[in-house]
This record gives structure tokens, C-alpha cells and sequence, in this order.
């Protein structure tokens, strides 16, 4: 049976609300991301965002986990598979993948994590598929590419893609991965279970990579702007945002919630536009218009069942 807290928010408006705030929240990853111009390395920044979760959530979720130990250890390796997931081949992937790409490029990839996270909902668990979903995901790629390409989307034809493209391509695609399997999760397991998990075992998944990179490569560099860059990312979007986006997961369904994805791309552009001093143009209007046609049509479509 799940809890009172998911029961409640998991109806109405609660589960949009919740996905529009997390994408919101989480948009702001990559407007960090460019101020921060590769100042903290990729793996390091991976980790601590996870470990300040994890940190920041123990304390609250402690008596819950010695409560529910036996029930965590007889799942342990679907969370496992799920942190592995999230954290080495999602997160980190993304950060050494800008590292090598462009934001265009990352844009256009992006855009396909709806596609994939409707695909393997279909192959995993079976879900159906209807028209509205389909014509929301096409719909809003529609928006988001007119952003992406600057309102000429023959642009496309001249964008090449390199090693960089290819390890974005693996991270949206392990988040698609651990968006569907979210909801394989008993319900006897709460989301803030979930996330103190999950965010558990990233960082112990990603030690050994985070050592690796800092006896190798670089080191995370102790200056105020970095705790604050790694507070924001470890509580804001780590603890706040990605429990927005699991509860909008586990209420919608991945397919319907995966439409968050496109909100992000708005969101982004438009604190480039108020913060990094970027022009509003007319394609920026036109595309904002053609995502919201398009998470209306996603919205209409049928919700699966809540998890048992």
C-alpha cells in the first residue's frame, strides 16, 4: 500500500505541479553548468551532488530505513541497477559528455529522452502506447528543436556530432531506464526512501571513478564558489528537484512525465535569456507555444495504475 504522502500527491494537479517545479529547478543544472565553465571536473561534481543528498536526506529517512531494512534487501538489486543507472551512466555520463559537445548538440540529444522513455516503457513493462502520446512527444521535439536551431531547423543538416554526442546519448538513456523501473519499485517503499537509496549507492558506485579522476585528472577546486555551486546541486536539485520529478514519475507514469523534458529546454532558455543576457526573438516565443500544445496532448493521455 502506498503511503499517505504519495496517495495525496499523487492526485489532481499535485503530479504536474510537482513535474513543472522539478523541471524548473532542474534547468537551472545547466545555466550552473555554463558559469561554472568546467571549473569542477565531471565526476567529481557527479558525486558530491549525490553524497550532499544523500548527506542532507539520512537523517530524516534513518528510522524509515532500519524499518524497512528487510524490504530494501530483498530489492537491493533493482535499486542497485537503478542507482547505476542514475548516477554512472546518467549524471556522469552528462558531465564528461559536455565536456566534449556542444549545447546544440546536447539540446537535439535531449530531445530524445521522451522518445526513448515511451519505447522502453513499451519494451519493459508493457505499456501502451497511444496517438496522444505520440503526437505530444512529436509535437514538443517540435518546439524544443526551433530553440536548439535558432528558428532555422535546416540547421540541422550542418550540426556533426562527436564522442561527446555519444556519451549524452548514454546518459538520457539510463535516465529513461530509471524512470520506467521507478515504478517497479514495491510501494511499501516510500519516494524519499527511493531517493536516500538510490543516492546511497550512486555515490558508492561512483567512488572509485571519483578517485580515479582526482589522482589522474583534477581535483574538485575548495573556493566558496564551488561549496555553493555543489550545495545548490546537491540540495536544490539532488534532494528537491529530483523528489519533485519521482513523484511526477510514479503519479503520471514515465511516458506522460518524461515531458518534463522539454519544460527544461523552455526553462533554460528562458533564464539565459534573464540571467546570461540573451535576446528574446520571435522563435523563442513560437517554440514556447508549440511545447505547451504539446504537454497538453501528453497530459490527455491515459495515466497507468498507481505502483502496488
Amino acid at each position: 500500500m502506498i503511503s499517505r504522502f504519495e496517495q495525496r500527491f499523487s492526485q489532481g494537479f499535485w503530479p504536474y505541479l510537482l513535474m513543472i517545479a522539478g523541471a524548473f529547478i532542474i534547468s537551472t543544472n545547466h545555466v550552473l553548468g555554463r558559469y561554472v565553465g568546467g571549473e569542477i571536473p565531471p565526476m567529481g561534481l557527479a558525486f558530491w551532488r549525490v553524497t550532499i543528498g544523500a548527506i542532507v536526506l539520512l537523517p530524516f529517512a534513518w528510522n524509515d530505513i532500519l524499518k524497512q531494512r528487510f524490504i530494501i534487501l530483498d530489492n537491493w538489486k533493482l535499486l542497485f541497477v537503478m542507482a547505476l543507472a542514475f548516477m554512472p551512466l546518467g549524471n556522469a555520463m552528462v558531465y564528461l559528455g559536455y565536456n566534449f559537445t556542444t549545447a546544440i548538440n546536447g539540446g537535439i540529444i535531449a530531445t530524445a529522452q521522451p522518445a526513448t522513455t515511451v519505447l522502453l516503457a513499451w519494451l519493459i513493462l508493457r505499456q501502451k502506447i497511444n496517438y496522444k502520446q505520440f503526437l505530444g512527444v512529436g509535437t514538443a521535439a517540435i518546439g524544443v528543436l526551433i530553440i536548439i536551431t535558432k528558428g532555422n531547423p535546416l540547421g540541422l543538416a550542418n550540426i556533426t556530432f562527436n564522442n561527446g554526442d555519444l556519451l549524452l546519448l548514454i546518459g538520457i538513456t539510463a535516465f529513461s531506464f530509471y524512470s520506467i523501473m521507478l515504478r517497479q519499485v514495491p510501494s511499501s517503499i516510500s519516494p524519499m526512501l527511493i531517493l536516500v537509496v538510490i543516492q546511497i549507492m550512486g555515490a558508492l558506485s561512483l567512488l572509485p571513478f571519483y578517485i580515479y579522476e582526482s589522482v589522474s585528472y583534477k581535483t574538485v577546486p575548495l573556493n566558496i564558489e564551488a561549496f555553493m555551486v555543489l550545495a545548490w546541486i546537491g540540495v536544490v536539485i539532488a534532494v528537491i528537484a529530483v523528489g519533485m520529478t519521482n513523484m511526477s514519475v510514479l503519479a503520471l507514469g514515465p511516458a506522460k512525465a518524461s515531458i518534463g523534458h522539454y519544460l527544461r529546454a523552455v526553462f533554460t532558455a528562458g533564464m539565459a535569456i534573464i540571467l546570461l543576457g540573451e535576446t528574446m526573438e520571435l522563435y523563442h516565443l513560437i517554440s514556447v507555444g508549440i511545447v505547451i500544445i504539446g504537454v497538453i496532448l501528453m497530459s490527455r493521455a491515459q495515466s497507468p495504475n498507481q505502483r502496488s
